[in-house]
């Protein structure tokens, strides 16, 4: 499965931070979505990007995917414009997908190949041979003949993950992924997204659960428009930044005297 991970065809500088935001401002009719955003992931990291809702979370990944140009600043992926880059994936929330739509689990997998064949290219057998594989890493191989919308949330988010790995994925953005799930299939996520960042595959998640952000990944993002801190959770969960964030609707659970630190749904962590 080494080979998840290939080299591009166009610069991509393997050093360079797998995302750099130099002062990011994103206006939409005068309305500023984001402003004045700054900072660095490193390759393999997994970061959770908090906020309440109209944060901005949803534009800075899509300015990250390359769908969506900032009004001013700059953002680049290992070296490159993000319009350089078909390294990264998109795994929305599955409320957003029609789960209706007649495909089965290896045909949706099979669509993260898109991008590297083009529109007419039909899939060879080293194609589907890495469909097979990833679906085989994340513990779907058996689902293969079902159709999407028969499979449970969290076989759902697995399926979707796969599809990312087959697009040779090296950053990965999830939108709310283990909304709806269970403990058992949020372990799950867990235990696959801690394959990925054995394999160098940097993560961003979006998220309102502070406790898990805070236990379960390498650092938090809290935005909300302005970028109010990004590092530990300790250090970016104060009452006075979350005051910030939240303002009158930060409830009393969401102080970190109040947060869970325990290590439910954090499969690997050494905290």
């Amino acid at each position: 499965m080494e080979r998840l991970i290939s080299r591009q065809s166009f610069a991509h500088d393997a050093a360079a931070p797998s995302i750099a935001a130099e002062r990011v401002t994103v206006r939409f009719d005068g309305t500023v979505a984001l402003d004045d955003v700054s900072f660095e992931i490193a390759p393999g990291e997994r970061v959770a990007v908090v906020g309440p809702n109209g944060a901005g979370k949803s534009t800075l990944f899509r300015v990250i995917a390359g769908v969506l140009r900032p009004s001013s600043g700059r953002l680049t992926l290992y070296g490159g414009s993000p319009e350089e880059h078909i390294c990264v994936a998109f795994v929305p929330q599955r409320t957003h997908i029609d789960l209706h739509f007649p495909v089965n689990v290896r045909d949706v997998v099979l669509m993260g190949r898109t991008g590297r064949l083009g529109l007419l290219r039909r899939p060879g057998r080293a194609d589907r041979r890495m469909v097979e594989e990833c679906m085989e890493l994340v513990g779907v191989a058996d689902l293969a003949e079902r159709r999407i919308g028969e499979l449970s949330g969290g076989q759902q988010q697995r399926v979707f993950i796969a599809r990312a790995l087959a697009q040779e994925a090296q950053l990965m953005l999830m939108d709310e992924p283990l909304t709806g799930l269970d403990v058992n299939s949020q372990d799950e996520i867990y235990r696959i997204l801690d394959e990925m960042r054995a394999r160098g595959v940097t993560v961003l998640v979006a998220t309102h659960d502070l406790g898990q952000a805070a236990h379960c990944y390498d650092r938090v993002m809290l935005l909300n428009r302005r970028l109010l801190g990004i590092g530990a959770a300790e250090e970016v969960f104060t009452s006075d930044l979350l005051g910030q964030a939240y303002g009158e609707r930060l409830r009393l659970a969401d102080l970190p005297a109040a947060l869970a630190w325990g290590d439910a749904c954090c499969h690997g962590e050494d905290e």
